[in-house]
């Protein structure tokens, strides 16, 4: 009987879905690209964002991330602009084959609030590349487009 006990322990543990889930763990963010209604590839974070994404074994996934080159500020003016150089989003999240899905319950973008938005995503070593379905850019209005993000495992 303990020896039982001991396998569903050892089988339910963090540690043992850490294990079997490779997008587990925290990832930095090294590229940022948009691609809007067949453009060519922009990169509106510039060409060195911050951030992170963070994925635990129970399941959470929060991501942040900012554009390069921002300045800080106080007035109207300056907190729009800082709002639109950047992404926060967290949530549950759960994988289907290629793809993870977040179930958004907080987001820097209030209409994905309560939404699920699905990723597809490849491993590739120590690099995780994914790529976002078309929909509304949240940057600039009017545009359908699809973002193309790659990070490194953070060690």
């Amino acid at each position: 009987m303990r020896f039982l006990f001991l396998i569903f322990f050892v089988v339910s543990s963090p540690v043992f879905a850490q294990v079997s889930n490779p997008l587990v763990g925290t990832w930095k963010l090294i590229s940022s690209e948009s691609i809007a209604e067949n453009e060519a590839p922009q990169h509106l974070f510039g060409l060195q964002p911050k951030g992170y994404l963070i994925i635990t074994p129970e399941g959470r996934l929060m991501i942040m991330f900012t554009a390069d080159g921002r300045k800080s500020g106080m007035g109207d003016a300056e907190r729009a602009a800082l709002h639109k150089t950047m992404v926060a989003v967290s949530g549950k999240v759960r994988v289907e084959g290629k793809d993870f899905i977040i179930i958004v319950d907080v987001s820097w973008n209030e209409s994905w609030n309560g939404t699920e938005q699905r990723r597809h995503f490849r491993i590739e070593g120590d690099k995780l590349f994914v790529e976002t379905a078309p929909g509304p850019n949240p940057v600039i209005p009017g545009k359908t487009s699809f973002g193309r993000l790659v990070f490194e495992r953070d060690k």
